[in-house]
């Protein structure tokens, strides 16, 4: 019984840990695969070497107009991306994202986001 308890503790430990780590909250906002506009609340980024799956945002002027963990990057006339330090602060997207710099809209500074 002892040994049984242990194993769930740890097992919910592990789940907490693993949730954790991925901060970044995907949704028809911001991050959800998307085929044409209707896919998501505003926009639909088309599937394509930069948008793998087709990526779904919300245009903005500046960061103030970003959902959390996102930034306003100066591509598409301005849209809110994921932030990122890495590559592997990437994955959560799938296969083919990457961590890279791009202009700030209206920032004049290099910001790094998730794109493919």
């Amino acid at each position: 019984m002892r040994t049984a308890m242990i194993a769930i503790a740890g097992a919910v430990l592990a789940g907490a840990v693993l949730a954790g780590c991925e901060s970044n909250a995907v949704s028809r906002a911001v991050g959800a695969r998307c085929d044409t506009s209707d896919d998501c609340d505003e926009r639909c980024l088309s599937s394509g070497a930069d948008y793998p799956g087709g990526f779904c945002t919300v245009s903005c002027s500046d960061r103030t107009d970003c959902p959390s963990d996102t930034t306003c990057a100066d591509v598409e006339g301005g849209v809110c991306l994921f932030t990122c330090d890495n590559d592997i602060d990437c994955t959560f997207l799938g296969d083919n994202w990457g961590c890279m710099a791009v202009d700030l809209h209206g920032g004049g500074i290099k910001v790094n986001v998730c794109r493919g």
